[in-house]
């Protein structure tokens, strides 16, 4: 499968550029590494002629990033380590299936690509490297950045630990039921174009499978401070909810609105993110 050789690629390219870049500050060799694959791919999205080649390096470079750390580390992990590691892993590789399952080939591109080069014209290729490919990586590496610090020598504080693992769990089945639930929705028999999902966590909210997301990012900042990770390390995750809740959500509201015609009845009784728990 042509998409996995060239996450392998990506892959090797990440762990040499780590490996021989000369530098010594671990948290700039790793963002060095990052940069390089998504240089690779960005390349590899120009062969195929499809953006879509980048969407599922936003799930599976963390899962490299926890390999690394467990090399790196491997003498000093504790129980702490295992469960951050193994909280980011299981996001990374849930995240991952969902996408290998609805991967329809290069024949399919994100539609949010085709509108942003159909907008952007002449200037796609550009949009196309800073917009889709470096601007999401600098937002994942810096939601990634308060776990540096869970290799210091400081303990955690156990509560904000535990609160943070709570929190990153919480969003991963959030994102797990929800993501289901619209798979097999996708998967209806004799489907119709106006139909939409609005049973389970659905009905709760407009996008669960987002607050899940949010909530992940926000599990790892308080995993971070736990640590005594500075202040700003929990701008990534802040910045990754503002981009979901006004850039994501905006785009996606804005498609179904034009696509369904009862995407406005759903609007006016279900909320954005925070779930309706009791129906009157």
């Amino acid at each position: 499968m042509q998409i996995v050789f060239m996450y392998i690629i990506m892959g090797l390219s990440g762990f040499f550029s780590w490996k021989y870049i000369p530098i010594e500050e671990e948290v700039f060799r790793f963002f060095a590494a990052h940069i390089v694959m998504t240089i690779n791919c960005f390349l590899f999205s120009l062969l195929k002629n499809n953006s879509s080649v980048y969407d599922a390096f936003w799930s599976v470079i963390p899962f490299f990033f926890c390999v690394m750390w467990a090399i790196i580390h491997s003498e000093t992990l504790n129980v702490f380590h295992i469960l951050t590691l193994g909280t980011v892993s299981l996001w990374s590789w849930r995240l991952t299936l969902n996408w290998a399952r609805s991967w329809d080939g290069f024949g399919h591109e994100d539609w949010r690509y085709i509108d942003l080069a159909n907008k952007s014209g002449k200037m796609y290729p550009f949009v196309n490297f800073l917009g889709i490919h470096l601007f999401p990586t600098i937002m994942v590496f810096a939601s990634m950045l308060p776990l540096f610090y869970i290799f210091s020598d400081a303990n955690p504080n156990k509560i904000i630990f535990a609160l943070g693992i709570f929190i990153a769990l919480s969003g991963i089945g959030f994102e797990h039921f929800a993501d289901n639930e619209l798979f097999r929705f996708r998967k209806r028999p004799n489907p119709k174009q106006e139909e939409i999902l609005q049973t389970g966590l659905w009905g709760m909210c407009r996008y669960p499978n987002y607050l899940g997301e949010s909530l992940f990012w926000t599990g790892l900042a308080f995993i971070g401070q736990a640590y005594q990770a500075p202040w700003y390390t929990i701008i990534g995750s802040v910045a990754m909810f503002l981009m979901i809740r006004f850039i994501s959500i905006p785009m996606k509201e804005e498609r179904m609105l034009a696509r369904r015609p009862s995407f406005e009845a759903y609007q006016a009784k279900t909320p954005l993110l925070l779930p309706k728990l009791f129906k009157k």
